[in-house]
This record gives structure tokens, C-alpha cells and sequence, in this order.
């Protein structure tokens, strides 16, 4: 009996080993394991069924030739009460044929229930075996399944901070150059107070005089527009 539970049992893990590397996803594989379980169930529950059936049959057959002997014998007194000896032993041979028959069918039936014994244990353990693994399938379907979500919550947070680190690259250039701008309005302001505006964009080796010159020059336009101003009020 060990044996035959080793050999099914190899054979079935050989299959769904075989089987299971066709799947990616590990909830699958558990299904189809447990598929798989369930069919070979169904099918020793089967086998079971029709050794059952089969050795009733064997039975009923028992019973017919029982009732022939029993009515052998019987014919076999009536014969000898008539007197007809010869009717008598051609009764007993009958007999003798039919209780071959019948220990022959007893033996057979024997065996029988000795193979459904066998079906039943192997059954009522391939059972427990199915239940337990019906349980682990799901505790390892949950499992996987709140591991993915947390890899996944990981992942977005992950991409998240990239997102957020990015973003604050952007405004760490941004204020760069905000700062930048006020540097250079702040100097534009100190050119202008100084009277230096109009040499901004000139090249810094402009000489003393054509600075000087250029103030002058800013100096008459400004007398001219002042003049022109009083005029205007004046008239």
C-alpha cells in the first residue's frame, strides 16, 4: 500500500512540476496545482466507484449460485426419496461445479474489498492532503497579493520622490536665477545712481575721458530739457 501511495504521489508532483513552469504568476500555479489535485481525487473516488459496483455484481452472482446449490441439494433428497440414485449424483455433481464456481467468486471478492481498502486510504488521504493544500493556497495567494500591492506602493512612492526631487532641481535653478536677476538690477540701480547708466553696455576698458565726456553731454540734455520745461510752465 505504500508503495502504491509513493508511486502516485511521485506521479503527480512530476506532472504538475512539469505543468507549473508554464505559469508566471504564482497564484496560478496555485490554482492549477489545486486543479490538478481535485481531478486525481475525482479520479480514485471513480476507481473507487466502479470496484464497488463491479465486486456488487460478483456478489449478486454469489447469491444466485448459492440459491442453485441450495436447490441442488434439495433435488438431490427428492431424488434419493424417489429411489433414483443416479438423478441424486448427476445433482451432486452440479453441486460440486457450482461450489468451484462459488469459491472461486468469494475469493475474488475478497481481493476486491481488499482493493477498495487500498482506494479508500489512499482517497480519505489524497483528501486531507487536498484540504491542507487548498489552505496554504490561500494563505499564500494573500500572501503574494499584499507583497505586490506593497512593491507597488514602493514603486510609486519611489517614482514619487523622483518626481519631487526633479521638481525641487527646477526650483533650486529657478531661484538661482531669480537671484541672478536681482544681483544684476541691483547693480543696474547702483550704475544709474552713480550716473554710470549709459556705460553698461560698453566695454569695461572705456577710458576716463569718454566717460567724462558722456556726463557732460548727459548733463546738457538734462539743462536742455529742464529749460525747456520752465518755458512751458512760464508761458
Amino acid at each position: 500500500m505504500a508503495g502504491f501511495w509513493d508511486r502516485l504521489k511521485a506521479s503527480i508532483e512530476a506532472k504538475l512540476n512539469k505543468l507549473l513552469d508554464n505559469f508566471e504568476d504564482p497564484r496560478e500555479q496555485l490554482d492549477y496545482a489545486y486543479d490538478k489535485l481535485i481531478q486525481q481525487l475525482h479520479n480514485v473516488e471513480m476507481a473507487l466507484s466502479r470496484a464497488i459496483t463491479a465486486r456488487k455484481k460478483l456478489e449478486f452472482e454469489l447469491e444466485r449460485i448459492n440459491e442453485r446449490i441450495e436447490d441442488l441439494e434439495d433435488k438431490a433428497r427428492r431424488a434419493l426419496q424417489a429411489g433414483r440414485e443416479d438423478l441424486a449424483k448427476k445433482a451432486l455433481e452440479r453441486k460440486y461445479v457450482l461450489t468451484s464456481q462459488k469459491k472461486a467468486l468469494e475469493e475474488r471478492i475478497a481481493d476486491m474489498k481488499e482493493d477498495e481498502e487500498n482506494l479508500i486510504e489512499v482517497r480519505d488521504k489524497l483528501r486531507i492532503k487536498v484540504d491542507l493544500f487548498k489552505a496554504k493556497k490561500e494563505q499564500l495567494k494573500s500572501e503574494y497579493e499584499a507583497s505586490k500591492a506593497q512593491v507597488e506602493v514602493q514603486e510609486m512612492l519611489t517614482g514619487l520622490s523622483d518626481d519631487f526631487s526633479s521638481a525641487a532641481r527646477v526650483i533650486e535653478r529657478a531661484e538661482s536665477k531669480v537671484d541672478e536677476m536681482k544681483a544684476r538690477a541691483a547693480a543696474l540701480d547702483e550704475l544709474i545712481a552713480t550716473g554710470g547708466a549709459l556705460d553698461i553696455l560698453e566695454p569695461e576698458e572705456k577710458d576716463e575721458i569718454e566717460r567724462e565726456l558722456g556726463k557732460i553731454e548727459m548733463q546738457s540734455e538734462i539743462e536742455e530739457e529742464l529749460r525747456k520745461l520752465k518755458e512751458q510752465l512760464g508761458g
